[in-house]
């Protein structure tokens, strides 16, 4: 795993989402192969995580305070009380989740039954990586692969740049995340390395160009397929489909 700190991250929002379980699952496997590279992002997850348990706990413990009320007519149960048993659930969540998170690192390490070029990707990609990987040429720099997910609301699919390959400029018709798994590429923004992740909206134009050391390979998830804006644009558009898996 690269040690140095992706750049670009996901939004505040599209962590609580998926801290709280509630992010569509294609979305969840861009936002956790991001985990995987950026401790930094790792850690505001753990912290949503707790937040989260710790108000469901506090309400929890409120409604059985009130319960008890209603039903007993004993001496109140002092705040102090449900401070202290608010905190020891928090502790112990923690641990938990020092646990979860070593575990996870572990299993992160472990071996399968793909190509050996293939172990550095994160877990999450290894697991719907097919064992006989496809390459589809798209474009003379650019070639894809797509992946099963298990949902239909988002295509997956691995995108590699031929090192030094531009891929032409191109419109987003809709959402498309994209997370760098190895190598690196630019467009007209910014750089992007391992681990950085990348947002596009509908209506965004770039052409990213990989740099000249190595090929780069990403993570793509998107909701409708792109369409080309250079002069051949017209005669490869069609071929540019959305694939539900």
């Amino acid at each position: 795993m690269n040690t140095s700190l992706p750049q670009h991250h996901p939004d505040k929002n599209l962590l609580i989402e998926y801290a709280s379980g509630s992010l569509d699952h294609g979305l969840s496997i861009a936002v956790r192969t991001h985990l995987h590279y950026c401790a930094k992002c790792r850690a505001e997850v753990m912290n949503l995580e707790r937040i989260g348990g710790a108000i469901m706990m506090s309400g929890e413990l409120n409604s059985s305070t009130e319960n008890q009320s209603i039903k007993q007519a004993q001496p109140e149960i002092s705040t102090d009380k449900h401070f202290n048993s608010l905190m020891q659930r928090i502790h112990q969540l923690e641990k938990t989740s020092d646990i979860n998170k070593a575990n996870k690192a572990d299993s992160d390490v472990t071996s399968d039954n793909l190509p050996k070029h293939y172990h550095y990707l994160p877990k999450v990609i290894r697991k719907i990586l097919p064992k006989t990987v496809r390459w589809k040429r798209v474009t003379p720099s650019l070639r894809s692969t797509h992946l099963v997910a298990g949902q239909d609301q988002y295509a997956l699919s691995l995108q590699k740049i031929q090192a030094g390959g531009r891929v032409p400029q191109h419109n987003h018709r809709g959402p498309e995340l994209t997370v760098v798994l190895k190598g690196s590429f630019s467009d007209e923004y910014n750089v992007y390395q391992q681990g950085d992740f990348l947002m596009k909206q509908k209506g965004d134009i770039h052409s990213p160009i990989a740099s000249k050391n190595e090929d780069c390979l990403c993570l793509s998830v998107e909701q409708a397929p792109v369409k080309l804006t250079s002069p051949l644009g017209h005669l490869l558009n069609p071929f540019l489909r959305i694939q539900a898996l």
